[in-house]
């Protein structure tokens, strides 16, 4: 099955774009960095990069069909954080 959405890079301009940048800011969570102003820009062309390197996709900055699966696919699953175990300092002469 195709998907409808258009594939967008630096350049870009439209709803579509407005509709990444939305995206994006969901997705990069705690990184909302983005301007939505439909304007496929460096910091947009940056996000996109970012979340591509996150979900092991091809790093390019483009918005095809992969990109796209992805930032509808909604937040990767929480990974827990491994436990650290700090050694316990040596209590000098008690």
């Amino acid at each position: 099955m195709d998907n409808p959405l258009p594939t967008i890079k630096t350049g870009s301009q439209g709803p579509y774009v407005s509709y990444c940048q939305n995206l994006l800011n969901a997705r990069l969570t705690g990184q909302r960095c983005l301007w939505v102003d439909g304007i496929f820009g460096p910091k947009t062309d940056a996000a996109v990069k970012r979340f591509q390197m996150m979900r092991q996709l091809q790093i390019d900055g483009v918005v095809g069909t992969l990109t796209w699966t992805a930032l509808e696919a909604g937040p990767p699953p929480i990974k827990k954080r491994p436990k650290v175990f700090a050694p316990v300092p040596e209590s000098g002469g008690l």
